[in-house]
């Protein structure tokens, strides 16, 4: 997204358009916020607590892709990532926790390991 006063110095219009470093570099520090700030208000093995902040979620990601007028084949992927992000965090969560805990709402497979997690 254009941001005039941070896109704005240098040379002019030709910085207006981010790179994809930038583009990638921007979603890496949304996946880290959104998974660390996720981990930190979850307590580990709470199913309930799990569930229904995976439903705020997906209203949450439902109403924001409606707004931007997302198609919905748009929208079910954002949804569908927003997923991934939620299943990844508990299952980093329930793998710091140690085995003591079950499983939480992670789906085995399909899940991205690749966002990082700071503890």
């Amino acid at each position: 997204m254009y941001n005039a006063k941070r896109d704005g110095y240098g040379n002019g219009a030709n910085l207006a358009v981010p790179s994809m470093g930038e583009i990638e570099g921007g979603i890496t520090a949304l996946e880290v916020v959104a998974a660390t700030s996720l981990s930190l208000l979850m307590k580990a093995g709470d199913k309930h607590a799990a569930q229904q902040a995976l439903s705020a979620i997906r209203r949450a990601m439902r109403s924001k892709c409606e707004e931007i007028k997302l198609s919905p084949a748009d929208a079910d992927s954002a949804i569908a990532y927003a997923q991934e992000l939620f299943d990844a965090t508990l299952e980093n969560m329930d793998d710091s926790v140690a085995p003591t805990t079950g499983p939480l709402l992670t789906k085995r497979g399909g899940t991205r390991h690749s966002i990082p997690m700071f503890q």
